[in-house]
């Protein structure tokens, strides 16, 4: 007896909890050396002192009411309280309270057990509920990878009970093939905790209890407490989000055009087959790039403030409209494009999808369509322009015939020069015919100072400036890429026809400026000259195409066809706006 006795006593003394004996008086009779390792008192300071020296003011009402409960022989089960300590320290601990009685069940006193709370007991008692009402399944785990809590989601998702979980490797829940570097990754996220995505651009697997594997989405956070870091993961089965991004994958790689799927930050996400086709770039080669990998250049450091202002108001539309848009390939290769954007919501962010078509064919087709219209106006010049000369010369010839022996010499001369003339007007036709047809070879796109070039021209029409008394006005023109031969013929042909069609005794005043956009400039002539009528806009830019005789102005018909093919060779675009007698304002793009 004295055996067990000494058993129960060195038990009870060696508790890592509070244990006191309180008698009916509400004064402790008895406690254990755990009140000095918790509460910091010598267990014969607190022996004969009321208990509610140890409690704060605002828990005396609780400790009444459970004497209470137990004089009347109610039970009581585990309920969180404050203690002090000797230096007025508050510490949470959860207490077990129980009748002392005789052998023959006399009530003598109170018993309270008190277990100082741990910060993950705390957090336990309060956040098994919220964790149970999370929509993922989550799982607890301590620095040796053992699971210390899960919540009701973890049982439905992988098929194990709350018993068979707890205390088990967190590997049981992950396929086997992974074990090996599963555990390497649980070491390195203790070494460096923080709260991040698990596996990023990785494919991850949980397993059921029956061995089913499954794709999920893994979150993990840190969970410091006094018993050590723990660490908190909430897992998501993907299976449906899997399914419908292979699906995704599968219709885009059964898409006809290059795709390219682009994040906010330009960075290339996905691209399918066509692409790789299309560009000469392999698939890992392009994701996680920049977009701008894909076009020329010279467009790159432009390109992000149109990326970034599609982003702020995505919507589907072709990008680039009238405009002439170039693919790069990886060998430097520029080719024509069409281009169709259209936004993605993926959870919570915007992701572009850019539908990429090549359209050499398409240009090329074009001009062949446009060398075909050439074509169709030389044959009309042929028949024409060209004819009308060459019947004035052999007019003219056969009258020389019948008057050689008996004409006069005064008609002679005439028709002589009748001839002449009309060889002339022959050579002059020919001549900007081989000009028309040499714009474009060899040509070498060109950084040029558009002011630079204006003053050349004006210098090469000197005479005709100040014969006409013109008066030029232009302010500073800008720096462009562009064909520079092509690019003075363009100048030097509008301004020739602004000092030439001015009005009788009206000394011309020409004005030269730009516009500038995101994507283009736009250059404009305006003069005081006689103006053109709204019905020959069109007629005005067909070679050969003239509107006035050559008595009343000179010129071959040629010089704004010459300009209408230059600027649709800079990709730009030619008209007018005029009125009769009011002056003329052209106007071109680049």
């Amino acid at each position: 007896m004295e055996t067990t006795e000494l058993i129960t006593k060195n038990l009870v003394e060696s508790a890592h909890d509070v244990v006191i004996g309180i008698d009916l008086a509400g004064n402790i009779i008895y406690c254990n050396a755990a009140v000095k390792s918790i509460y910091g008192y010598n267990p014969n300071d607190l022996i004969g002192s009321p208990y509610k020296r140890v409690l704060p003011q605002e828990k005396l009402g609780e400790f009444a009411a459970i004497t209470e409960n137990i004089m009347f022989g109610g039970t009581n089960e585990s309920i969180e309280s404050i203690r002090l300590t000797v230096d007025d320290r508050r510490i949470k601990v959860s207490v077990i309270y129980s009748p002392i009685k005789d052998d023959i069940g006399k009530l003598l006193g109170i018993s309270a057990v008190e277990r100082k709370l741990t910060e993950f007991r705390k957090a336990q008692s309060r956040s098994q509920a919220l964790i149970e009402t999370a929509p993922d399944a989550m799982v607890i785990v301590n620095s040796f990878g053992q699971i210390i809590l899960v919540n009701v989601q973890t049982e439905k998702l992988f098929g194990y009970s709350r018993q068979e979980l707890l205390g088990q490797e967190v590997e049981i829940l992950i396929p086997t093939r992974y074990f090996g570097n599963h555990a390497q990754h649980r070491k390195q996220f203790f070494s460096n905790p923080k709260v991040r995505g698990m596996g990023s651009n990785m494919e991850l697997y949980g397993k059921k209890k029956n061995g089913a594997e499954f794709p999920v989405e893994i979150s993990l956070g840190p969970l410091e407490t006094e018993e050590g870091f723990l660490v908190s993961a909430a897992i998501r089965d993907i299976t449906e989000r899997k399914y419908a991004e292979e699906k995704f994958k599968r219709l885009l790689e059964s898409a006809p055009d290059a795709m390219v799927i682009v994040g906010e930050q330009g960075k290339i996400e996905l691209v399918n087959g066509q692409t790789e086709r299309l560009f000469g770039y392999s698939r890992k080669e392009l994701i996680g790039k920049q977009v701008e990998v894909l076009i020329p250049e010279r467009y790159r450091q432009q390109h992000p403030v149109h990326r970034n202002g599609y982003f702020t108001k995505p919507k589907l539309r072709p990008m680039g409209a009238n405009l002439e848009l170039l693919g790069r390939k990886k060998n430097g290769e520029e080719f024509p494009v069409e281009i169709s954007l259209s936004p993605i919501e993926d959870l919570d962010k915007t992701l572009v999808s850019a539908a990429i078509r090549d359209v050499s064919q398409r240009r090329y087709i074009k001009q062949l369509e446009h060398k075909n219209r050439e074509l169709e106006q030389f044959a009309y010049i042929a028949s024409h322009d060209l004819q009308e000369p060459l019947h004035t010369i052999n007019s003219f010839v056969g009258f020389l015939k019948q008057d050689l022996h008996d004409g006069s010499e005064e008609d002679i001369k005439k028709y002589l020069n009748y001839i002449s003339q009309a060889s002339a007007r022959m050579g002059n036709l020919i001549s900007g015919l081989l000009q028309y047809s040499r714009i474009g070879k060899k040509r070498v796109l060109t950084e040029i100072n558009c002011s630079h070039t204006l003053k050349e021209v004006m210098s090469n029409i000197q005479g005709s400036i100040q014969e006409s008394e013109a008066i030029i006005n232009y302010s500073e023109l800008p720096t462009i890429k562009a064909y520079p031969t092509e690019f003075k013929q363009l100048l030097q042909n509008l301004l020739s026809n602004a000092i030439k069609f001015r009005k009788k005794d009206v000394p011309p005043v020409i004005t030269i400026g730009y516009q500038k956009d995101s994507e283009k400039y736009t250059f404009y002539i305006q003069d005081n000259g006689i103006g053109i009528s709204p019905k020959h806009y069109e007629q005005i830019f067909i070679i050969f195409q003239r509107l006035h005789l050559k008595q009343e102005y000179e010129g071959t018909g040629i010089g704004l066809a010459q300009c209408k093919k230059i600027v649709e060779l800079h990709g730009g675009k030619i008209w007018v706006e005029s009125s009769l007698n009011e002056g003329s304002i052209f106007y071109f793009s680049i």
